[in-house]
């Protein structure tokens, strides 16, 4: 998370999704499936030990969900907490606002999410 954090700030990019495009838009899930769908095929190549041969990587692997959906599931399946959950998906509020200022509690109004990396570990650690 500091790592990814960083690399958004050196870009510039200090509100938004974590997975964006440089102007901060939201990635689409097309475009993140081919890139994951290509790194599969990648370790395939480099440890057939993983990833078997016979498998057609961009044929019968895919993202049938969205990334925050299925985390979302998962951390509910695990028992993370509601708490730890609407942190981690802080950004769908300002994805809603579609350039306006979003509406916000007063507590995530003043959060600053690179001091949050406690609470969003928790999340990811959970899953």
């Amino acid at each position: 998370m500091k790592r990814l954090a960083w690399e958004k700030e050196r870009q510039g990019i200090t509100h938004g999704p974590a997975f964006s495009h440089h102007q901060g838009d939201i990635l689409d899930d097309r475009w993140l499936e081919l890139e994951i769908l290509d790194r599969i095929a990648l370790v395939q190549q480099q440890k057939p030990d993983i990833v078997r041969p016979d498998i057609q990587v961009h044929e019968e692997y895919g993202i049938s969900r969205s990334f925050c959906q299925g985390a979302t599931t998962e951390a509910r399946n695990v028992k993370v907490s509601k708490e730890d959950i609407k942190l981690m998906n802080r950004w769908h509020n300002f994805e809603e606002a579609k350039g306006r200022r979003p509406c916000l509690q007063m507590q995530d109004h003043y959060l600053d999410i690179s001091q949050s990396i406690p609470s969003l570990l928790r999340f990811s650690k959970a899953l």
